[in-house]
């Protein structure tokens, strides 16, 4: 997709160039940005004054050639906020509108949606009886039975409280390897991107600056200084080992191996799933520690280290890249160096499952 635009705001002038060719694009950076903008534009929903917009060689606005099609023709799908359903129709009333204005051949089948969101129970109830998490899988199946070239969502999930985001998530996430749609994803939120996203557009008053495969462009510099500490984390795929209840703890195995303990689970069957852990709930060790009550002590070493402004992230390879965020003075005192061997210490309750 090709995505160049110039749209004059009120304190800044939005001014984009990219070109991407991933499954998820995250359009990410402080709110105010232009990040919802930039999206509308896609959509044909904004005012652009300069650009070019293709998918798949297909010219959606070219200022050049004076080409602006309307929304209706642009065969973008579109998920807002609060799901945006018709409160006088019912669930199913509600996903078959989405069918009956389909841009393209009907290569999707409702069964098959239904089936992968788990909304078939919902069909004949009002949508004024649903759950907010129920909503937003019912909207997301509207919009995918429209057969669009692309599905723009707008932050689906930030009406949702932490709970319900986590329900989610995974749902996202089989849209994403069920159906071949393109998706434009805008949000806030630094583990919806990197659970979701291969890509990434990081924005900061109307400008680019950094994209990039999103484990890579949220360690910079840029990314240091605009997330929040609560949100800085680690998202692994992992695939589960044994449960036991009585310890209170799940040992799950990463993609090279090695294994975790995570809080107990039942787990439901034997598809891969993720989990998280927060930069800030690693604690690097130079020495292997005994004698402690975490659940996790890895051995890696040290790839990187960033330095601004008293903080520093480090990127640590044990098996898996591990970020971790550190203060400049902890890097100091321990006397971290690239290539320094390390062991990062986690408590079992540190992990959260998605």
């Amino acid at each position: 997709m090709k995505l160049r635009c110039r749209i004059p705001l009120a304190n800044f002038e939005l001014d984009i160039d990219a070109s991407f060719d991933s499954r998820i694009t995250a359009i990410f950076g402080p709110s105010g940005s232009g990040n919802t903008t930039l999206h509308d534009a896609v959509g044909g929903l904004g005012r652009i004054v300069d650009g070019e917009i293709t998918i798949d060689g297909r010219t959606l606005f070219s200022s050049a050639r004076r080409i602006n099609l309307p929304p209706q023709q642009r065969g973008v799908g579109y998920v807002p906020q609060e799901g945006a359903l018709f409160p006088h129709l019912s669930v199913r009333k509600n996903i078959l509108f989405g069918a009956e204005r389909g841009y393209a051949n009907n290569s999707i089948k409702t069964n098959h949606v239904l089936n992968v969101l788990e909304i078939g129970h919902l069909l004949d109830r009002p949508v004024t009886n649903v759950s907010g998490g129920e909503a937003q899988r019912v909207a997301l199946a509207r919009a995918i039975l429209s057969q669009p070239e692309l599905l723009l969502l707008d932050e689906p999930l930030a009406a949702l409280d932490i709970g319900l985001k986590e329900k989610i998530l995974p749902y996202l996430g089989r849209v994403r390897d069920e159906f071949q749609i393109p998706m434009i994803y805008v949000t806030h939120n630094l583990t919806e991107v990197l659970t979701l996203a291969d890509w990434v557009l990081m924005i900061k008053q109307g400008k680019l600056i950094a994209q990039g495969i999103p484990k890579q462009v949220l360690r910079s510099s840029h990314a240091i200084l605009q997330i929040p500490e609560e949100q800085f984390e680690n998202v692994f795929t992992v695939a589960f080992v044994e449960s036991d209840e009585k310890a209170g703890r799940t040992r799950v195995r990463l993609s090279n191996g090695e294994e975790l303990f995570i809080p107990y689970f039942q787990q439901a069957s034997d598809r891969p799933f993720q989990i998280r852990i927060s930069a800030d709930d690693i604690i690097v060790a130079t020495q292997n520690p005994q004698g402690i009550s975490a659940g996790n002590v890895v051995p890696g070493t040290i790839r990187t280290i960033d330095l601004l402004e008293g903080q520093a992230m480090l990127t640590v390879f044990a098996g898996e890249e591990f970020y971790v965020r550190l203060t400049a003075a902890a890097v100091s005192k321990l006397a971290l160096r690239e290539d320094s061997r390390v062991f990062l210490i986690m408590k079992t309750r540190s992990f959260h499952l998605l």
